[in-house]
């Protein structure tokens, strides 16, 4: 029995040995597939950011929609069962016609940003980040539409509306009152595919005369009537007169001033024309009611959707085309905005309510209250130090984006071209009255 352990000992060590290199190659084989996996990951995630952080243009959209199973699968975003109707409603198309997304992007230009935007599902807290405003517009002054700098100070967050992952980030950021931009909306594309034939428009508004305002330069200021007796006093002690005239003129009439006056001084006459589209929820609406509108753009239609808030709150759409330099003064607005851009390009320079005490703001009293008292495109320290300290980003948006605009959030706008812009408003929010109540609203 003596003679037999040893030979047992052996084929017992033969056998340990066989199971030790299997276990080895196993480990080695798992290795090499979990390290496959996170090179995998870390490129889904990679192609994810890139996205997030782009807008910039369609070079940065295309590249993102080879990745798009990748990055559905990194950043999925929870919806919850309310939200179904919001982000698939039914009045609205889910994809695009053969060719439209590729023909919509080419019309779009590329405009890198200083910094990228960092983009999750929901908004950090201190989005979007703010630049000094001097320095904004010292990168691109106001007045000189035609300039294009290296860079702009734009740090919104786009939005595919494509993807439902998209959708649903975006409505957590309207959710949490912020700005951001939609784009690849099939419905929206249609609409500026269309609007870039000026036939089609001439076609669509007819020989109406609609209301547009003329001013003696490319500065366009609100106002209302004063009171009937009322003599209003300007800081200078001057009585005050208003800024524009209210004529009436037709489309092509319109067009054919905006297209002739490229390149004008800003010291030259210019026309801001406008139409609109009756709410059947009432408010007040410009003759004519070119109710057209609601079928051109039917993300507006007072029905749920990312783009109405409270459809019972809808007033209309409002549509103001643009001719190359016109500035509409910086401002705010007591209810939540969402801006679609379906033709040409316009700049908007964006401020969070908190900057009010810094704009120098004439008082609601006065027939352009609410609007900054300061000329931004060319700023008095002397008698306005304070607007120094105003911080803001902006955006250039381009056919087939469609902005939101929270409740109270300052706005300065430079059309770059002519351009055609509509927008709707549905109820407001309460986020920054506290903000506004400080400056006396």
């Amino acid at each position: 029995m003596h003679k037999s352990r040893p030979k047992s000992r052996s084929k017992n060590r033969r056998g340990t040995s066989l199971v030790e290199n299997l276990m080895i190659i196993f480990l080695i084989t798992f290795v090499l597939v979990m390290g496959y996996m996170m090179t995998a990951l870390s490129k889904g995630d990679e192609y994810a950011k890139e996205y997030v952080q782009g807008g910039g243009g369609a070079g940065q959209t295309k590249k993102v929609l080879k990745a798009k199973p990748a990055k559905q699968k990194a950043q999925k975003v929870e919806v919850e069962s309310e939200d179904e109707v919001i982000l698939n409603p039914q009045h609205l198309a889910s994809t695009h016609k053969p060719h439209v997304k590729e023909d919509v992007m080419s019309l779009k230009n590329e405009y890198p940003r200083k910094d990228a935007p960092h983009c999750p599902p929901h908004p950090h807290s201190d989005y979007p980040h703010e630049y000094p405003i001097l320095d904004i517009l010292a990168n691109w002054p106001p007045d000189m539409p035609d300039f294009r700098p290296e860079v702009v100070y734009n740090s919104l967050c786009y939005f595919d509306y494509s993807l439902e992952r998209d959708r649903a980030a975006a409505l957590n950021y309207r959710k949490a009152e912020v700005p951001f931009v939609v784009r690849n909306i099939p419905d929206v594309d249609d609409t500026a595919l269309r609007w870039s034939d000026p036939i089609y428009m001439k076609n669509l508004l007819g020989n109406s005369n609609y209301k547009v305002e003329e001013s003696v330069n490319n500065h366009f200021m609100y106002w209302r009537n004063p009171a009937k007796g009322a003599k209003v006093k300007e800081r200078d002690g001057k009585t005050w007169t208003q800024p524009t005239e209210m004529i009436k003129m037709q489309f092509d009439e319109w067009l054919e001033k905006a297209e002739s006056y490229k390149g004008a001084k800003a010291e030259s006459k210019h026309w801001y024309f406008r139409v609109s589209g009756c709410s059947p929820n009432g408010g007040g609406c410009p003759s004519p009611n070119t109710q057209e509108l609601f079928d051109e753009i039917p993300i507006f239609k007072p029905q749920e959707s990312l783009f109405m808030v409270k459809p019972k709150s809808q007033r209309g759409i409002h549509c103001r085309f643009g001719m190359t330099g016109v500035i509409a003064e910086n401002h705010f607005d007591g209810s939540r905005n969402f801006i679609a851009l379906l033709m040409g390009e316009r700049r908007y320079i964006l401020s969070k309510p908190k900057n009010c005490k810094n704009m120098a703001l004439l008082p609601k009293e006065h027939p352009s209250g609410r609007h900054s008292e300061v000329d931004w495109s060319d700023p008095d320290l002397g008698t306005f130090p304070q607007f120094k300290k105003v911080t803001s980003t902006e955006v250039v948006m381009q056919a087939g984006d469609v902005l939101y605009l929270p409740t109270q959030w300052f706005h300065y706008i430079i059309s770059l071209g002519t351009n055609y812009q509509c927008n709707t408003r549905s109820g407001k929010s309460d986020d920054f009255q506290r903000d506004i109540r400080d400056c006396g609203f």
